[in-house]
């Protein structure tokens, strides 16, 4: 009889201690997981991996007037493929991917390349290089209300006259139906500006991101108004010069 308690009393003591160990554990995990400040499965916001493609439809609308009445627009449609079409190793210690990027104009032409990109996530930041210019894309982990400096790498200046370009997370984990018809149960919104009541200019950009799909909008408005009070347009809202990009994912995959 006292074995048998004594056994029982050693295996409830042995599982007690195996539950403290595996709390311990998980704590640990927790606290590493929190100094890294990292959530793996929201970088799949930002798939990178070789092999993988995008194809956009895009609208862009080139703007410059000469005077008040002058139409002054030049509108395209276009094709967009983006392939990711190798990888290699970056001082960050992790990999940068090539991003070939090539146009046509209806589908039944051929690609024509005509840029390469680079993309990479750095830690908490996915980056794109664009055409030498890198961009903080995405911060993670995402979440409402997140801002960084889109700029952090660069000294580009907005049309603000400010080199630091605030972005803002928004409208997390939230599905997205695009002018195509695709709905995406899981995106999240970046607000890279939002100035539109001011009378010289207009600067509006967001992108959407899928979750495990990557970029699936992207619409851009960078517009200098006439800002010459001796015109009629003035403070009409009229623009002089300026730029509308719409980019619409319309099929994706791997090869």
């Amino acid at each position: 009889m006292f074995e048998r308690k004594l056994a029982s009393h050693l295996t409830n003591k042995s599982t007690l201690v195996s539950k403290r160990l595996m709390i311990i554990g998980l704590i640990i995990a927790c606290a590493c997981g929190s100094e890294n400040n990292v959530t793996p499965s929201d970088q799949l916001y930002f798939p990178l991996q070789v092999g993988k493609y995008w194809i956009y439809d895009v609208e862009e609308t080139s703007i410059l007037r000469l005077n008040c009445n002058d139409n002054g627009e030049i509108n395209s449609k276009y094709e967009l493929l983006v392939s990711v079409t190798d990888s290699f190793p970056n001082p960050e210690g992790g990999y940068s991917y090539k991003m070939l990027r090539s146009t046509r104009m209806t589908s039944s032409q051929v690609w024509n390349p005509v840029a390469t990109w680079t993309s990479k996530i750095v830690k908490s930041q996915a980056i794109n290089n664009e055409s030498n210019v890198p961009y903080v894309k995405l911060i993670f982990p995402v979440f409402d209300g997140l801002q960084w400096n889109g700029n952090l790498f660069n000294n580009e200046t907005q049309l603000n006259g400010k080199v630091e370009d605030q972005y803002k997370l928004t409208l997390t984990d939230q599905p997205f139906t695009s002018t195509k018809g695709q709905t995406f149960e899981q995106t999240v919104t970046v607000i890279q500006n939002d100035e539109q009541k001011n009378i010289l200019y207009r600067d509006t950009r967001s992108e959407v991101y899928a979750f495990n799909v990557g970029l699936v909008y992207k619409e851009s408005y960078l517009l200098t108004y006439f800002s010459n009070s001796q015109l009629p347009c003035y403070a009409q809202n009229k623009t002089q010069q300026g730029f509308i990009y719409k980019q619409t994912l319309k099929e994706f995959g791997k090869n």
